[in-house]
């Protein structure tokens, strides 16, 4: 099952959200075609996006994109308030196919270079967006998002992220535990006691392997039970999360409406211009004559 499930710590000292997307992380990732190592990259920003996502309390979009000088110059994974998730990644094929030709290691690091990670929360028409910026660092994913939170939330923050290829029968899967260590009116820990059980806490997170985080029959519930039996664990109810792709045949149309008549007219063939979403890989054709500043020979 596709959820997020919310939990805390210590009579709520610490907050927390388990995401596990099995059939979301499935039907995103095998949309792209991309070299395994990029397919795990691609799931673990969907993990991020929804053990983020599933914080807002308002209608709403978050993002989390990349861009640096690496073979995948581009990572972007978003979730919305309703739910829905879905990924894409510009991946320079050549450099990649060279890199695994070599047997080099191809982690979060390699792939992605030097560069950024911006975190974006969009809560829709008439309302500003709120953007935060962190350099891309450490070995993971999961390590430029603590160092995001610790730079730009200062809160302190654990976080695991993990990915599966298709094996024994399963698709892709993917999966994120985030710990953060919040301040709550209902906490019964207090300094030194609070510090420690934070410690124990991450070593507890740590200790959790990509293989147990993603495991289609062992449930969500037991995941955390097995962690933090012994940390006053409390679970609540999750919430389901799916992919879901935001483009339409009407949206794209009205950004085409948007172009200049000359560069519509560059990029048509046989007067048609085809366009390919990003996220779901859903092809689009229009006759040049549709497009409104076409229309008007604008």
């Amino acid at each position: 099952m596709d959820l997020v499930l919310p939990f805390t710590l210590g009579g709520g000292a610490f907050r927390g959200r388990l995401v596990r997307l099995h059939a979301a992380a499935h039907d995103t990732i095998a949309r792209h075609r991309q070299p395994e190592a990029v397919g795990r990259l691609m799931g673990e920003a969907l993990a991020l996006a929804a053990v983020l996502g599933s914080s807002l309390k308002f209608e709403g979009v978050i993002t989390i994109q990349t861009s640096s000088d690496g073979p995948v110059s581009r990572l972007v994974a978003d979730m919305t308030s309703g739910g829905t998730v879905r990924a894409s990644v510009a991946a320079d094929a050549e450099a990649l196919a060279d890199r695994i030709g070599r047997g080099e290691a191809l982690d979060f690091a390699a792939l992605a270079g030097r560069g950024h990670l911006a975190l974006t929360v969009d809560q829709g028409e008439n309302t500003d967006r709120y953007q935060g910026i962190v350099a891309i660092e450490g070995r993971t994913l999961a390590d430029t998002a603590i160092a995001y939170f610790r730079q730009s939330e200062q809160i302190d923050t654990a976080l695991l992220l993990a990915a599966q290829p298709p094996e024994g029968g399963f698709g892709w899967r993917a999966g994120g535990i985030l710990l953060q260590r919040l301040p709550s009116p209902n906490a019964t820990l207090a300094g030194d006691e609070e510090a420690d059980a934070w410690h124990t806490a991450e070593i507890l997170l740590r200790s959790l392997t990509d293989r147990e985080l993603l495991d289609p029959t062992l449930p969500a519930t037991e995941v955390l039970r097995r962690l933090f039996h012994q940390s006053g664990l409390a679970a609540f109810e999750g919430s389901d999360v799916r992919f879901g792709c935001r483009c339409s045949r009407e949206r794209l149309a009205s950004v085409l409406a948007g172009l200049p008549a000359d560069d519509i007219d560059h990029a048509a063939t046989d007067g048609t211009i085809a366009v390919t979403c990003d996220f779901c890989k859903t092809h689009y054709v229009f006759n040049v004559n549709e497009i409104p500043s076409r229309a008007r020979g604008e």
